[in-house]
C-alpha cells in the first residue's frame, strides 16, 4: 500500500508542478482595481492606545492626502512615527473575492492593520531599524476579516528615519485578484520563522515559542532579513474540525523563492526542488520560484483540533521566502474543479486576444 501511495503521490505532485508552471507562463494574475483609496486619510503623529481598532475615535485627527509625503503637508523636517486611518465600504459582492490592499511606496517602515488585525509589514522599526522605502506594498486581506456590506477600517503605522516620510507615491486601493482559489482552511497571516536549519523543526510538538513572527505571504527581505540567502523554516498552527469529505486534500503553499519541502504534523507531504538542495542547504539557479505549490496529502494526516504545517525554504539568491499566495488547505475535488475552470478561462482569454 505504501508503495502504491508513493507512486500515486509522485505522479500527482509532478503533474501539479507541470500544470502550475504551464499556467504561470500562460496566465497573468491580473489585479483589477475596485476601490480607490487615493485622497484624504486621517493622520496623527501621536501614539494613541488602540489606534488601529475600528472602534477608535479619530474625529480629532487631521487629514493628509495619500499618496504624498507628510513633509509637503505641514510636517517639514519631521522624522519619526506617523499613524494613518481610513474607513472603506466593501460591498457584499466583493467579499467573495480575493482582495489585496495596495499602498504604493511607504518611506520607510510600515505595519498595516485591517479591522484591527495586522495583515502585513515591510521593513523593521527601531531598534532593529531597516528601511523598506523601495518596496511596493501589496497585502492580501484575509476574507475572515472583511465585514460584508459595511465600513471597514484600514490603519497604517509608519516610521521615517530621514528624508521624506509617509505613504509617498503610487496608487492606493483595494484590488481583486481575477479568478482566485479559495481554500477551506486559510493559512494567510502570521507564521513562526527561523533562519536556522534543524530536522526537529518539522515536528508538531517542537517548541517554537521563541521564534520570530513573519507575515505570509511576503518576502523575508522586507521583514528584517535583508540580503539573507540560505535555509529558513516556517511553522503555522491551525485548527481542524474534522469536516472534510475527500480522502485526499491539497495544501496550497503559494509561490516560494526558491525551493521547499513541506510537512504536516511531522509527516513529509512533498517538495519542490532537487533533493540535493536539501542535503547541501544550497539552491542552485532554477525557475522553481515561478510555480504555484499544490501538495496532495491524505486527509488522515490531519487530526481534529490543533495541527502544524512546517515548511523548509532554501533561497539561493535575490529575494526569498513564501512570497505569494494562495495559502491554505482545500479538498482535492475542489482543487481539480478550480484548475479545470482556470484552464477554460485561460483559453477564453487567448481566444479573445486578452
Amino acid at each position: 500500500m505504501k508503495t502504491q501511495w508513493n507512486k500515486f503521490f509522485t505522479i500527482a505532485i509532478l503533474s501539479l508542478f507541470c500544470i502550475s508552471s504551464l499556467a504561470n507562463n500562460d496566465y497573468n494574475k491580473r489585479m483589477l482595481k475596485e476601490i480607490n483609496l487615493n485622497g484624504f486619510w486621517k493622520f496623527t503623529i501621536i501614539n494613541y492606545n488602540d489606534w488601529e481598532t475600528p472602534e477608535f475615535n479619530d474625529s480629532e485627527w487631521e487629514e493628509l492626502r495619500v499618496p504624498g509625503s507628510w513633509e509637503d503637508q505641514g510636517y517639514n523636517g519631521y522624522n519619526g512615527y506617523g499613524y494613518y486611518r481610513k474607513e472603506v465600504f466593501i460591498p457584499k459582492e466583493l467579499t467573495e473575492e480575493q482582495l489585496f490592499l495596495m499602498l504604493g511606496y511607504i518611506d520607510d517602515v510600515d505595519e498595516v492593520y485591517f479591522n484591527g488585525k495586522m495583515i502585513g509589514s515591510t521593513g523593521l522599526f527601531p531598534p532593529r531599524y531597516r528601511s523598506g522605502w523601495d518596496s511596493k506594498r501589496s497585502y492580501l486581506i484575509p476574507t475572515s476579516l472583511i465585514k460584508s456590506g459595511e465600513k471597514n477600517t484600514i490603519a497604517v503605522k509608519v516610521f521615517d528615519m530621514t528624508g521624506i516620510g509617509g505613504i509617498t507615491k503610487g496608487n492606493t486601493g483595494i484590488y481583486v485578484q481575477e479568478f482566485p482559489i479559495k481554500p477551506d482552511i486559510d493559512l494567510v497571516g502570521e507564521w513562526k520563522f527561523k533562519i536556522r536549519n534543524a530536522a526537529e523543526y518539522q515536528f508538531a510538538d517542537f517548541d517554537d515559542s521563541n521564534w520570530d513572527i513573519i507575515m505570509v505571504p511576503g518576502i523575508w527581505e522586507n521583514q528584517g532579513y535583508k540580503d539573507y540567502n540560505g535555509t529558513a523554516w516556517y511553522r503555522k498552527e491551525f485548527e481542524y474540525d474534522g469536516a472534510f469529505d475527500d480522502d485526499f486534500l491539497v495544501l496550497l503553499a503559494g509561490k516560494i523563492d526558491d525551493v521547499d519541502q513541506v510537512f504536516i504534523n511531522g509527516k513529509w507531504i512533498g517538495q519542490t526542488g532537487h533533493k540535493q538542495y536539501f542535503k547541501t542547504g544550497r539552491a542552485g539557479h532554477n525557475n522553481y520560484h515561478l510555480a504555484e505549490r499544490g501538495y496532495i496529502f491524505p486527509a488522515s494526516i490531519l487530526k481534529k483540533g490543533k495541527n502544524v504545517v512546517a515548511i523548509q525554504v532554501i533561497d539561493g539568491q535575490g529575494t526569498g521566502g513564501i512570497y505569494d499566495g494562495p495559502l491554505g488547505i482545500i479538498e482535492q475535488s475542489a482543487y481539480i474543479d478550480y484548475w479545470k475552470k482556470r484552464s477554460r478561462n485561460i483559453r477564453n482569454k487567448k481566444e479573445n486576444n486578452w
